[in-house]
């Protein structure tokens, strides 16, 4: 929300859910590889790789929710 002020908070955050909930039902990237729920609720169903360009997607946020599957 710091990085996008103009984004509206309550859709920003159904759009999270949504891709939270779809990362612990086991959704996958075009790629096979599972979800990235944060960069997901902006960009659709995609891994960290190609949503930022970063290779290890462990030095990046992800939801504590997520990662306790």
């Amino acid at each position: 929300m710091t990085s996008n002020p103009t984004l509206d908070k309550t859709e920003y955050a159904l759009r999270l859910r949504r891709a939270v909930d779809a990362r612990k039902a086991v959704a996958r990237c075009a790629r096979g590889a599972p979800i990235w729920a944060i960069g997901s609720a902006e960009v659709g169903h995609a891994r960290l790789a190609c949503v930022t360009g970063e290779a290890r997607p462990e030095d990046d946020y992800e939801i504590d929710e997520v990662l306790r599957v």
